[in-house]
């Protein structure tokens, strides 16, 4: 398996990386990919903290990990993260769907209920086999549909996305209960180099210099359990259940990210050999796998 970083690296930062690296200006900053073994990620992890000790400033403004595989690997997972690519707005509320947020938690925000059908935009919605609204409601196409029970795949269901005025060849997809339990191997964090799980305390600062960023306090980590932390940094280590080999979609129990405005925590969606395969022999767009584990070390 080889592990490659994504960062985005403020413009008055970047002067300080050794060059040559494969840095590409995209307007605002500078996008470096580089693989976790290069000694240029131990640069970058070194003027991360730096910086953030010295000037309370971030040298990267977003990181993102990715993994790639032997063929070896695949063919010897029984479980897979689902990574759904395309992200879109306006999110549901937006377009008039309801929320119940009477069972939300307290502490996190989670587990608010959805009300009826899935209301959007049919012109945001991106020409797509799966996408997710920045609210994490999950869209899928006809075609997705129609392969998913032709390959006779159990483990969701599906209801029709209302539009305001054209009919919808659209689906929300649901993944039915019970969720997977993540063990305590699972690592989240703020990214990479900051696995820190406490609530963030009010932050407001520059981007090059020119945009301003508020964030009020959030919770990352909720004490009841909701919730592990901002960011996802691992591969997914799920406890060992018996309803792994009887189905095949299936979400994690519990959820990552942070509710900010629009935005929510969400599970993790994981799937079955027999799902991957039927994604890529129907080359359905949108999608991204990594192998998720099951944890045989610990238990929650």
């Amino acid at each position: 398996m080889q592990e490659l970083c994504e960062f985005r690296i403020q413009t008055e930062f970047y002067h300080l990386l050794d060059k040559p690296n494969n840095g590409k200006f995209n307007g605002l900053c500078y996008v470096v990919i580089v693989n976790t073994k290069d000694p240029l990620f131990e640069q970058i992890k070194y003027l991360y903290k730096e910086i953030k000790e010295k000037y309370n400033k971030h040298f990267f403004l977003y990181s993102n990990i990715t993994r790639k595989y032997t063929k070896k690997e695949l063919d010897s997972s029984i479980l897979f993260h689902i990574k759904i690519k395309s992200t879109f707005e306006p999110a549901g509320e937006e377009c008039g769907t309801e929320y119940d947020n009477t069972a939300a938690c307290e502490i996190c925000g989670s587990n608010r209920k959805q009300i009826g059908l899935l209301k959007l935009k049919k012109s945001s919605v991106p020409k797509r086999d799966i996408s997710r609204t920045i609210s994490g409601e999950i869209v899928v196409s006809q075609k997705f549909v129609d392969n998913y029970f032709k390959s006779g795949l159990k483990g969701a269901i599906f209801q029709k996305i209302e539009f305001k005025k054209d009919s919808s060849e659209y689906s929300q997809l649901i993944v039915t209960p019970p969720g997977l339990n993540l063990t305590k191997n699972t690592i989240a964090g703020i990214n990479i180099f900051d696995l820190s799980t406490k609530d963030s305390e009010p932050i407001e600062f520059e981007i090059s210099g020119k945009h301003k960023i508020k964030f009020d306090k959030e919770v990352y980590k909720c004490p009841i359990g909701h919730t592990i932390g901002l960011n996802l940094i691992s591969e997914p280590q799920i406890e060992i259940n018996q309803n792994i080999n009887k189905r095949d979609l299936f979400i994690s129990q519990q959820k990552v990210g942070v509710n900010r405005n629009l935005l929510r925590t969400e599970p993790l969606y994981l799937c079955s050999p027999e799902f991957r395969k039927m994604v890529v022999v129907e080359r359905l767009t949108g999608f991204d796998f990594e192998i998720a584990h099951i944890d045989l070390t610990e238990r929650n």
